[in-house]
């Protein structure tokens, strides 16, 4: 038995017509022709499937073989298989001097450079700005070596497949044009297949016309003469998308598109590329079963991923940002700029910040901005805002949030698809949600889930306040502590604070301090609360509220929730800042300037600890003196000593006077915030002057008269701990060193995962210390990699110094690991003189004249 044909049944329809006698055919004309055809072979073909053979109906399926055979014997063959026989010979001198490669080329280039011209224009990001993309041409090298016919690129919208698409072609246009191949590259959008509509033509016979030719004949015929010796005939149509289409002219367009896929797929130099949405692909894949067989697709391994388009490499987003701004600067937050990996959300950025773009002044404020740029233009602006709404609302409500089950199964929602197919087919469409097929050989099972952790833990946030009624109180916060236990209650906690931000709910910073978050979630929320009311402050339009919130003091409890050398970095001088909004008390005032200038000491920024010095020093002394521990002797004693190499008594006198006569009651003893940072501030101004038998002393005292609750894990008395280990290696107690060490270690195994990086890197200094002292080189090698790291991201300038002092001082390393040595202190050298202090200040003269 013959198999179905396009090119033979296509003659066979015309011959039917004109034996028939009929020039045009209308929908009437269907039940003459079936008399006709029944009259003279005695077979009945009914008038509704002549209305499927000749276009007049919509026809999910080919002709029947009965259909054919009748057709065929009207036209006076034995039957389909006769007919096709007949018709075989290849018509190798039909294209004469009608046809010719370069001239289809010719007219194929017009159609291809129009349609990149229009696509260039409608880049989010200028044309000449973007990049090629390394795995289109992985992809399209692939799918040409295995010598398929067809390939598809799928992928939700927003990924850059037609940026890449036109990329590629430009690429295959300048070979050409240089002379390396002969390849017709007909390129055309979706949208134009729309003009074929209009026509009235058949999608085969629109795109010959285009060409400049009527039959598929002489196409064919030029493909099996193969003028073209070195070139293929690509057919590329970028977005053959549902949504462009009403869903009988979709699949009615689908089907003439696999017809001519059918028609020439013989020929080897014919290529047929699509491009689609994720969500096209997934709903026609399995009607497209055959096709799918002979198209190269290109995915891994795991057959239930509906998407061939990664996401942009680290590299890939450099060469990006270089594009649009030379001078530009990476951001060295990796968290934050994997999610520039998503093309769409980069594109938002460079709207966002044209005049001045660069990736380094990223935030994670600007992250959660993308996204809620995201959700606003393709949910509640575009179409079917409604229903796509409540669709999210409803899948949300059958998870299962208590159990941190984040996925549905269709199954469960099965009625809710159905009621909201169009809202369902555009959220898989523009990748807000995913279907995940998990069948096996006993069970099917797919489940649907958030196309991402943003999208979910914005949902999320929305459910808690449709059920709160949009009001974040206690109760809000008390669902939020029982549901969520990990990392995502602190992502769904910063959704909630820019609602409140941009809604005028100024009090939510009182309910974080219900929140039972760890120091390093603190952390994250309190850089994050900066950045956000910092931004909402420049809006005219909320200015107002915050002004009158920040018009009253403080309260202590969110002060002390604000407050904590735990906290420092980079990032934390912008929540100090939100703190001097508010009409704080003088107290809380030298607090929070004595924290800036702390900051400044790490980062070794000898200007800003000099501007936050005059600022304690405007202060009366009296106040500074109410103090459990006077900040601004602390702070001017590590000032000069690290400028001039001076060390100033008043300081050493305090601190002295401290634990020969400590406080027995009062403030100064009150186990917050505030006095912790005084006390581990005065143990820090005796470490950094070297004074560790004194250090010793004062902590002593310091552990009998303040006792903080938290227990060992508390921040406080994890850095106390580090800190009375390293007094009592320099002062040559190794044995209790030692014990308080690995008292220390454990700790960090068991919670680790809450330090802040302050703690990590006060932990990974310490851990250095003690190898140094163990001789331990290859341990010490290890180590130091992620302390520079750490230290290099947060701007910890002094902890890194320390560091790369302790491995001078060793004259283990000295003498048995000269390169390592010379690179530590020229590493030092470096920093140190970047810092405008001195280097005596940390190593005597002595060493340094040795290491010279």
């Amino acid at each position: 038995m013959t198999s179905f044909l396009i090119q033979h049944f296509e003659k066979l329809k015309k011959l039917v017509l004109s034996i028939a006698e009929f020039k045009n055919i209308s929908p009437s004309d269907c039940k003459t022709l079936s008399v006709l055809i029944f009259r003279k072979t005695n077979q009945q073909v009914s008038e509704t499937t002549l209305k499927r053979v000749y276009g007049f109906a919509y026809s999910k399926f080919k002709p029947s073989l009965f259909t054919m055979d009748a057709m065929a014997r009207y036209c006076g063959s034995e039957g389909w298989a006769q007919y096709c026989d007949s018709n075989s010979t290849k018509a190798s001198n039909a294209a004469g001097a009608d046809i010719g490669w370069n001239s289809i080329k010719q007219s194929a280039d017009k159609i291809t450079n129009f349609t990149l011209q229009a696509l260039k224009n409608r880049s989010g990001i200028p044309y000449q700005q973007t990049i090629k993309r390394k795995f289109i041409g992985d992809h399209f090298d692939a799918f040409l070596k295995d010598g398929y016919a067809a390939t598809i690129i799928t992928a939700p919208a927003g990924y850059g497949k037609t940026i890449a698409l036109c990329h590629w072609v430009e690429e295959k246009m300048a070979i050409n044009t240089a002379g390396k191949s002969n390849d017709i590259i007909l390129f055309f959008s979706s949208n134009a297949l729309i003009n074929a509509f209009i026509s009235g033509k058949d999608i085969n016979d629109w795109l010959l016309s285009l060409l400049g030719y009527g039959s598929w004949d002489d196409l064919s015929a030029l493909l099996d003469v193969r003028e073209n010796d070195n070139g293929n005939f690509y057919l590329i149509i970028d977005g053959l998308d549902e949504h462009m289409f009403k869903s009988d002219q979709f699949q009615f367009l689908l089907n003439q598109v696999m017809d001519i896929f059918s028609f020439y797929e013989q020929h080897e130099s014919f290529k047929m590329i699509l491009t689609m949405r994720a969500a096209t692909w997934l709903n026609n894949r399995a009607e497209l079963e055959d096709f799918n067989r002979k198209c190269f697709l290109g995915f891994p391994t795991r057959e239930d991923l509906l998407t061939n388009v990664p996401l942009f490499s680290n590299q890939e987003i450099n060469e990006l940002s270089y594009n649009i701004n030379p001078d530009s600067k990476t951001n060295s937050d990796f968290e934050i700029l994997k999610n520039f990996s998503y093309p769409l959300y980069f594109q938002y950025y460079y709207k966002q910040n044209k005049l001045d773009f660069s990736l380094q002044k990223a935030d994670q404020l600007s992250i959660y901005g993308l996204v809620s740029t995201f959700i606003l233009n393709k949910i509640y602006l575009g179409a079917y805002a409604v229903e796509k709404s409540l669709f999210v609302k409803m899948m949300l409500e059958n998870m299962d949030l208590a159990n941190n089950k984040f996925v549905v199964d269709k199954f469960k929602i099965n009625d809710l698809i159905k009621q909201y197919h169009h809202a369902y087919i555009e959220l898989l469409g523009i990748g807000f949600i995913y279907e995940l097929n998990k069948s096996g050989d006993m069970q099917y099972n797919t489940v649907i889930e958030f196309g991402n952790h943003n999208f979910l833990n914005y949902t999320i946030a929305r459910h808690l306040l449709y059920h709160n009624n949009n009001t974040i109180n206690s109760s809000l916060v008390s669902s939020l502590n029982s549901l969520f236990k990990n990392d995502r209650k602190v992502s769904i906690l910063k959704w909630l604070i820019i609602y409140a931000a941009k809604n005028g709910q100024t009090n939510v910073c009182e309910y974080l301090t219900e929140m039972g978050l760890s120091s390093k979630e603190k952390s994250e929320i309190i850089i994050f609360l900066g950045e956000v009311i910092a931004k909402e402050y420049s809006s005219l339009t909320r200015a107002e509220a915050l002004t009158e919130y920040f018009q009253g003091d403080c309260t202590d409890s969110l002060f002390n929730y604000f407050f904590g050398l735990e906290f420092i970095n980079t990032d934390y001088k912008k929540a100090l800042q939100v703190l001097l909004s508010f009409n704080l008390s003088t107290k809380k005032r030298i607090m929070v300037y004595s924290g800036l200038a702390v900051i400044a000491v790490m980062q070794l920024d000898i200007n800003k600890l000099e501007e936050y010095l005059l600022r304690l020093k405007s202060f009366p002394q009296e106040e500074l003196q109410q103090l459990a521990i006077n900040p601004l002797s602390c702070l001017e004693t590590i000032y000069y000593y690290f400028k001039y190499g001076i060390i100033k008594k008043e300081a050493f006198a305090e601190l002295t006077t401290f634990y020969f006569n400590p406080p027995k009651t009062g403030d100064k003893l009150a186990g917050n915030t505030e006095n912790d940072v005084l006390y581990l501030l005065a143990v820090y101004t005796l470490s950094i002057c070297k004074s560790p038998v004194k250090l010793l002393r004062f902590t002593n005292v310091l552990n009998k008269v303040y006792k903080r609750e938290g227990g060992d894990a508390d921040a406080y008395n994890f850095i106390l701990k580090m800190m009375i280990t390293g007094a009592n290696m320099q002062s040559g107690n190794m044995e209790l060193a030692t014990t308080i060490y690995n008292d220390v270690v454990k700790l960090y195994a068991k919670e680790s995962h809450t330090y802040t990086p302050f703690m990590l890197a006060s932990f990974y200094l310490l851990k250095v210390n003690m190898n140094l002292y163990a001789n331990n080189k290859a341990c010490v090698h290890e180590l130091i990699k992620p302390l520079v790291r750490l230290t290099d991201e947060a701007d910890f300038k002094l902890i890194k110094i320390e560091a790369l002092v302790s491995i001078l001082k060793s004259k283990f390393l000295y003498a048995n690991d000269s390169d390592f040595y010379k690179r530590s202190y020229f590493d030092f050298v470096k920093v140190v003189r970047e810092s405008g202090f001195r280097e005596d200040s940390f190593i005597n003269n002595d060493l340094i004249m040795a290491i010279k």
